[in-house]
């Protein structure tokens, strides 16, 4: 266990291609409202999507977040800058071909390797507002090399699905089944060095023909199979939703909306 140090990482390289034409990258797609101070006065202003789990790593006590950037999200580094918004320091990393987000997780070992990761998407929104904070104390209090947020969901097909015993230990893994009986995806993570150095090794091995990219998921597998300590944290009573799509945004709309009630 590392322990000394820790950050949080960010892959926002995406293309965003399913909310085209929107002219801008989707994780500045307003949801909801911030309040914010003008002439001393407080006012309602919108608040994007990425801010949410900003915002939540900062709470979780994360000082340092790397975003991995690409063609097209320059206006991320224009609204973030170093990071002040958020309370966080930010710092960026270029990510010249869109080869996924295993591929962009790897292109922070070196500034990553020795540190403890809290790992979450820009375009997602998890509730509670603490919920990096939460999975974060129980990261720790169990001693685990990853610990996976899990939320229930009714699309399986989008996400990485996960079954845990009563231990609160995860003993299955699925990736984007067309069909499970699982409840639960993984929405988020907190990760220790030696699931880093798992990422580094997946994402070394060479591409087989006609096989696709490799992805996060396939070092999930790999931890389980070499029997890493790899745990769960639900949240019964929170919720995860991307805008991914038009529907998605709505449900984020009507989720925040009843949230800032």
């Amino acid at each position: 266990m590392s322990g000394e140090r820790m950050m949080g990482i960010v892959p926002a390289g995406g293309r965003g291609t399913r909310l085209a034409p929107y002219p801008g990258p989707k994780e500045l797609f307003p949801v909801g409202w911030q309040p914010y101070q003008i002439n001393g006065e407080v006012h309602r202003r919108p608040k994007v999507v990425s801010q949410y789990v900003l915002e939540s790593m900062a709470q979780a006590g994360v000082r340092h977040v790397l975003m991995i950037v690409g063609e097209h999200k320059y206006d991320l580094l224009r609204y973030y800058a170093g990071g002040d918004r958020v309370g966080l320091h930010l710092s960026y990393l270029y990510q010249d071909e869109p080869l996924g987000m295993m591929h962009a997780i790897d292109l922070a070992y070196p500034w990553t390797r020795d540190a403890r990761l809290l790992f979450g998407m820009p375009d997602t929104i998890t509730h509670p507002p603490d919920a990096f904070e939460r999975l974060l104390h129980a990261h720790r209090l169990h001693g685990a090399d990853l610990t996976l947020g899990l939320f229930e969901t009714v699309r399986p097909w989008k996400f990485g699905m996960v079954d845990m015993d009563a231990a609160g230990r995860i003993v299955a893994h699925v990736d984007k089944p067309r069909e499970t009986a699982l409840r639960h995806m993984w929405g988020m993570a907190v990760w220790e060095p030696s699931f880093t150095e798992l990422i580094h090794e997946v994402s070394a091995r060479p591409a087989e023909p006609g096989r696709r990219e490799p992805v996060l998921g396939d070092a999930i597998d790999e931890a389980l199979a070499r029997g890493y300590h790899v745990r769960g944290h639900a949240f019964p009573d929170g919720f995860y939703v991307d805008i991914g799509t038009y529907d998605e945004i709505l449900e984020a709309q009507a989720k925040i909306a009843e949230v800032l009630r």
